[in-house]
């Protein structure tokens, strides 16, 4: 019922690392008296188990819960939707920066468990610091293959209380569309940006974005290898790579 979503490991800020839960059924449920732990830590003198919420902490069906230390720093280092969906918890199990593993509990029973390691980061991405791994699919083992990947840079390298960026869709139709045929980049306040709109059926894609005149003029660079989501929009302005309009 409860699975686990999303974890930092490596993270910006200190104590800014956070595991994230995601309501997989259409009840309410509670969180009081659930734990989370790292069983794959060593020589850590705290407790194993640290408890999410002593009071109820009623999650609604399909929403994302982040469960860290340090709920200003996600807040600051990424776009938090839902802040009321974090839970403070007094200290976090150690996760180190190479490999671990975060666990659910209710009592002894094991809800969910994420193995998680940095060789499962994006093999160009040249930092992951501040990059969480995501769950691409709910309906598949947190630990399959390929079912985690990093959070795509058009995201913010994670998305803390909300869908995750390399969530699968199996029944969509990978796709790159405008929103208009043509904009009018003018500040009148209408058409003044083209979007482009783009649906993956994959995850961990990469994209390379140039914009060229009808003469075959390369004019912008919007885009260099950058991670993608699953599915998003990226705007152009209509200027060029020095500032101009073009």
């Amino acid at each position: 019922d409860i699975l686990i979503s999303e974890i930092l490991f490596n993270e910006r800020v200190t104590g800014g690392d956070f595991v994230e839960l995601y309501n997989a059924t259409n009840k309410i449920l509670d969180l009081k008296e659930l734990t989370i732990s790292n069983p794959a830590a060593s020589g850590s003198t705290g407790p194993s188990k640290r408890t999410i919420s002593s009071t109820s902490a009623f999650i609604r069906p399909k929403t994302y819960w982040v469960i860290t230390a340090n709920a200003d720093a996600v807040k600051q280092n990424y776009n938090v939707p839902n802040p009321y969906q974090i839970i403070q918890i007094a200290s976090m199990p150690t996760f180190t920066n190479t490999s671990g593993k975060a666990t659910i509990w209710s009592g002894d029973t094991g809800i969910d468990s994420l193995s998680y390691n940095e060789k499962m980061h994006h093999a160009l991405l040249k930092d992951v610091k501040g990059v969480s791994l995501e769950r691409v699919s709910f309906n598949k083992p947190a630990n399959d293959f390929g079912n985690l990947q990093s959070a795509a840079a058009l995201s913010g390298f994670a998305t803390p209380t909300y869908k995750n960026s390399q969530s699968e869709d199996e029944n969509a139709k990978s796709a790159v569309t405008l929103a208009n045929k043509t904009f009018s980049p003018d500040n009148d306040g209408f058409e003044d940006q083209l979007q482009i709109d783009y649906r993956f059926k994959g995850s961990g894609n990469l994209a390379t974005i140039n914009i060229y005149t009808d003469k075959g003029v390369l004019v912008r660079k919007l885009a260099r290898n950058i991670t993608m989501s699953t599915q998003g929009s990226i705007m152009w302005d209509g200027l060029n790579d020095s500032g101009q309009l073009c």
